[in-house]
């Protein structure tokens, strides 16, 4: 069975909740997950475009007013807040899921609701998305610009509900604001080695280090931008490259799955889909090929 460090569900849960469907997940998502053989993930609250820019708060009330009701009415999968619960649901072969918390937008400069994040659920946040905000700089923001006195009180305030801490999308300036900062160990969900693929969401050496030395863990991620620098060598053969090349720098213990497939959102075009990872039905042919490198 396979753990997904880094799922948007949660944004087609909220996509179709608004055109009033209901009962989502089952209806478009478990299936899938099952095929896969993944008995848990990490379901991100991501503020997507173009709410993140407009109204980043009311999106945020929108998807947790989506995330409650899917809850209510399914018996696909079961929330899970620390380790306790994620062993009892894997006793009872149920799916679990991590609520997180993909950017930290829609709180603008009050920390206080962090708690609203955490009531809803949520053990896991990042700072930012690729965006720069109140509190830290994604890769799309200013190179010299890292966390912000605010976004080290959040961390604090993170650290201290012993949340989990996520460095995927930040600027190397803020992970290394971060890194300075963490007193346990904090995880990159979904990027890949930039020694393999030169993009600004790919970590270096460097950080891969890092993690390391946090006794932390990097999910590989398969979207296809981050695989290879060329169209049409971003390939489930080139992506397993990343995990060799990871596992041989830092460590097997510190590499795991954090996959990020959109398929299933309205904007994704099917043919910028990695060649041979498409979704999840995939992943059986991923692990395949893990064993035939020697894992």
């Amino acid at each position: 069975m396979v753990f997904d460090a880094h799922s948007d569900i949660w944004t087609d849960v909220t996509i179709r909740f608004l055109k009033g469907e209901r009962d989502i997940f089952r209806k478009y998502h478990f299936e899938r997950l099952q095929k896969g053989s993944i008995e848990g993930s990490i379901f991100a609250i991501w503020i997507d475009s173009p709410y993140a820019e407009t109204r980043p708060y009311e999106r945020f009330l929108e998807m947790a007013e989506a995330i409650q009701n899917e809850i209510s009415i399914t018996q696909k999968f079961v929330i899970v807040k620390n380790e306790k619960e994620i062993q009892k649901a894997r006793q009872n072969h149920q799916f679990y899921v991590i609520i997180g918390a993909e950017g930290l937008s829609s709180i603008g400069k009050n920390l206080d609701l962090i708690e609203q994040y955490y009531d809803l659920g949520a053990r896991h946040a990042m700072l930012t998305w690729n965006e720069q905000n109140a509190l830290a700089t994604g890769v799309k923001g200013e190179v010299t610009r890292g966390l912000t006195e605010l976004g080290k009180q959040a961390v604090q305030k993170i650290m201290k509900k012993k949340m989990l801490l996520d460095v995927s999308h930040l600027n190397e300036k803020s992970f290394w604001d971060i890194t300075d900062l963490m007193e346990y160990p904090l995880i990159a969900s979904h990027s890949n080695a930039k020694a393999l693929c030169n993009v600004p969401r790919n970590l270096s050496d460097e950080q891969l280090f890092a993690i390391r030395d946090l006794n932390g863990v990097i999910g590989i991620n398969a979207f296809h931008g981050f695989i290879h620098n060329v169209a049409a060598e971003q390939t489930i053969d080139n992506l397993i490259k990343h995990v060799v090349y990871i596992a041989d720098k830092i460590g097997v213990e510190h590499v795991g799955c954090g996959f990020d497939f959109i398929e299933f959102l309205p904007s994704t075009e099917p043919e910028y889909a990695t060649k041979g990872l498409e979704d999840y039905t995939k992943v059986p042919d991923f692990v395949k090929k893990l064993k035939q490198v020697g894992f």
